[in-house]
């Protein structure tokens, strides 16, 4: 098995709680995608807590970039978890 590859840490405090959810995810991109929703999700932000606005993208404009996409598919795995 080869070894596990480190992740970014999440900004401030979030690190120390992101890295308790470590186990559950198997990829660092898993891991990576976990950091930037729950930054999104839990510090302040100028607009509302739409997909986009989670990883600060332009609402219209860059709907389509990869941060969102990758957003959009964490959320595509967690929902078939939990049905």
């Amino acid at each position: 098995m080869s070894a596990r590859l480190a992740c970014p840490p999440a900004p401030g405090s979030l690190e120390a709680f992101a890295v308790q959810f470590d186990p559950l995810f198997q990829t660092l991109a898993q891991r990576q995608g976990f950091r930037t929703y729950l930054t999104g999700l839990l510090l302040p932000r100028d607009r509302s807590k739409t997909l986009t606005a989670l990883v600060g993208a332009e609402p219209l404009v860059q709907a389509q970039i990869a941060e969102v996409q990758r957003l959009q598919f964490l959320g595509s795995l967690t929902n078939n978890f939990f049905n």
